[in-house]
């Protein structure tokens, strides 16, 4: 399971860098365990709206990200059917957040996911919730 798991990090790790969406917002994987991933992004300028917080896009298209790559780290390989967020705090231009990917369901066909959006402090900012549909496994 180790061995799997390493394997799988790794190749989480090289999906990412290769996706382009993922680099234009600055997502990074911080961490990965089985059903569960860290992802950080910094807020900078160009993530942020009139008011100079973050755009709620952003913040969903973190959020999405994390639970996908939660679904990676069980290797599946998925889309998203469904997603919702709620954002309970502005998070200003220039915050570091953590955007904490976790499985809920792992099902053959769909896995339900969630997502924290945090601050380094445990600060929540959001929640968010997804239905994922399985195409195939990430890595044989």
């Amino acid at each position: 399971m180790e061995e799997t798991l390493k394997r799988v990090e790794m190749l989480l790790l090289s999906f990412y860098q290769d996706n382009p969406f993922v680099q234009y917002l600055g997502i990074k994987v911080e961490s990965v365990e089985f059903g569960k991933v860290q992802l950080s992004m910094q807020i900078h300028h160009e993530c942020t709206n009139v008011y100079k917080i973050a755009h709620g896009g952003a913040l969903m298209s973190v959020a999405d990200t994390a639970m996908g790559a939660a679904c990676l780290s069980v290797n599946k390989k998925v889309v998203t059917l469904d997603f919702n967020i709620n954002l309970m705090k502005a998070v200003p231009e220039d915050q570091l957040i953590y955007a904490v990917g976790r499985i809920l369901h792992n099902g053959a066909r769909t896995i339900v996911a969630e997502c924290d959006i945090v601050d380094a402090a445990n600060k929540i900012y959001g929640k968010a919730r997804g239905t994922f549909f399985v195409n195939e496994k990430f890595a044989e």
